[in-house]
């Protein structure tokens, strides 16, 4: 326990705000035996905990009390006329959070889910969602159409409605106001970006996830300058510090102040306070999507315009501004390039009518006498002979050569992936590269490899850090093995789709030594509490009757 504490720096603790209901908090009652100084969670009737169980499950309540009105948590809502007043259960308020301006119930008033009632007709069907099919065309043509298009819209509205998005907290669900959003793919900078409304975080997941054709589901999103975003409030907070920085930098440059000292800069922030808007205006909520507590004239300012985000599937952020940069200096590199070859082209088109001219003039050569004895006679000029504008002409063009060789290899430097696929292709040792990232099937040590999950990685601790976050650790992942116990110690050990084990610090463990493992631990508690403390504190030693040795004792007492 000790060892623990010191590696995670203490154990996790969840603190929740005290619901005063007498049903569906039995995670909150608890009761202290002090026979063995323990806690006994869950200390509450059954009808609390099944209520609990199905806010928590995202069930109606209705279907597990029998039409009795019950003291429970729960939101209600008034009809546009003003008499009819509608009461939903947890589960039922979450489903209509963005659809009516719901307000809490007050703890002491009992009732019953209205999406339950026989006697009256709810407005809703609750958290349920329902494909409604009126016409179907079940041909022999059109009946795969059919049936793949019915499963798509299944498959969205489980994406939709999954229990791991919903919000668990009590609080109260406002009418949320929705939020222009221009979504571009992580990646891909300014290109091909999608208009979204959305009034919750998890459906602008899952918008993305559907207009931007992603391979999986949207899981990060983030701002132009690499922020991460976990809700619509932090998306709009990071609007309005966006915005009020940019209007104090316009004002600031029409000022045009020369000389800037402390005392101005400390001045200028006292005479504008909109700078600390981000500190104190706007404290930044973490999980909430709503909206309230920010000026409603600004929330209207700021949303006027469609805000730009880019959303990954767990890959890191990818600046635009640095892949606008890329591009520019790429397209600047491969304009300077094509002006090297054209003016390479014109230069060796001017030698060929150089020579040309040369050769139709057939000028006859020169001769010149020499002293010397060896050679009495020189030729001289003549048209085999070039001239003076065609060897400085070629000194050019070989000049130009070089330089273009050079330009062709700081480009191949910039750009790895061209060059290595340059490499691929003509080198004919492999015909296939591996790539970096690798996707891998991965389980929790001692559990079943059925129940694990996919993750992907360039290098160990890439990978090791996506197992913690994929299957949702306490601690972090630290170790893999394969499913026969061996460890992986080298990423050149994993393979594409291997099954690997993740342990977050003890050994390797099957799933049957985990569970003889927590027998004994059972045996162990249960005996302590029924027989005491002292039963459990066994002392073997050699009986002074016998005359066997301890060592065959002992081997029987063990058998």
């Amino acid at each position: 326990m000790t060892k623990t504490r010191n590696e995670v720096c203490g154990y996790p603790v969840v603190v929740q705000k005290y619901k005063p209901y007498n049903n569906g908090r039995a995670n909150q009652k608890w009761n202290f035996v002090e026979n063995i100084k323990a806690f006994m969670a869950f200390y509450s009737t059954a009808l609390d905990k099944e209520i609990t169980a199905a806010n928590y499950a995202g069930i109606c309540t209705s279907s597990v009390i029998k039409g009795e009105n019950i003291d429970q948590p729960g939101y209600y809502y008034v009809s546009l006329t003003g008499k009819d007043k509608t009461t939903l259960c947890l589960a039922c308020g979450r489903s209509l959070r963005a659809e009516k301006g719901l307000k809490p119930l007050l703890p002491g008033l009992p009732f019953f889910c209205a999406s339950g009632s026989k006697t009256r007709k709810p407005s809703s069907r609750g958290p349920f969602k329902v494909i409604s099919v009126a016409k179907a065309d079940l041909s022999s043509y059109e009946a795969e159409k059919t049936l793949s298009y019915y499963e798509e819209r299944l498959l969205s509205l489980r994406m939709k409605t999954c229990t791991q998005v919903v919000s668990r907290s009590g609080t109260a669900a406002t009418h949320q106001q929705a939020v222009k959003i221009i979504a571009y793919k992580n990646g891909d900078g300014y290109r091909n970006g999608k208009l979204i409304v959305a009034g919750t975080f998890p459906t602008l997941l899952t918008e993305c996830t559907e207009q931007l054709g992603l391979p999986r589901a949207a899981s990060k999103v983030y701002v132009e300058d690499g922020t991460t975003i976990l809700s619509l409030r932090d998306l709009v907070l990071w609007a309005l510090e966006e915005s009020f920085i940019q209007r104090n930098t316009e004002k600031q440059k029409k000022e045009a102040v020369p000389v800037r000292t402390k005392e101005t800069t400390i001045k200028s922030m006292k005479e504008n306070p909109r700078m600390k808007v981000n500190t104190k205006l706007f404290p930044k909520s973490v999980t909430s999507d709503s909206l309230d507590g920010i000026d409603k004239s600004l929330l209207t300012l700021v949303l006027r315009n469609p805000i730009a985000i880019w959303v990954s599937c767990g890959e890191a952020f990818l600046s635009p501004k640095a892949l606008q940069k890329a591009e520019k200096l790429e397209k600047r590199n491969w304009l300077k390039k094509d002006k090297i070859l054209a003016d390479l082209d014109t230069m060796k088109h001017k030698m060929r009518q150089l020579k040309g001219r040369r050769v139709a003039a057939c000028q006859p050569a020169s001769m010149v006498p020499n002293k010397s004895p060896v050679q009495p006679v020189v030729v001289e000029g003549g048209w085999t002979e070039q001239t003076q504008e065609e060897i400085k002409l070629m000194e050019l063009i070989r000049h130009t050569e070089a330089h273009l060789l050079t330009v062709q290899e700081l480009q191949a430097e910039r750009n790895p992936p061209v060059e290595t696929k340059r490499i691929a292709a003509v080198g004919q040792s492999s015909l296939y590269k591996q790539p970096d990232a690798k996707r891998v099937w991965i389980y929790l040590n001692g559990g079943r490899p059925e129940e694990g999950t996919y993750a992907w990685g360039k290098t160990i601790s890439e990978l090791l850090d996506d197992c913690s976050s994929r299957l949702k650790l306490a601690r972090p992942a630290r170790a893999l093995y394969t499913p026969d116990g061996e460890p992986i110690l080298s990423w050149d050990g994993i393979e594409r789709d291997m099954v690997i084990c993740v342990s977050t610090g003890p050994g390797f463990i099957t799933q049957r030594e985990l569970k003889q493992l927590m027998e004994v631990r059972a045996n162990y508690a249960r005996i302590r509490r029924q027989q005491g403390p002292e039963a459990t504190n066994i002392v073997v030693s050699q009986p002074d009757k016998l005359q066997f040795p301890l060592s065959l004792s002992l081997c029987r007492i063990n058998k």
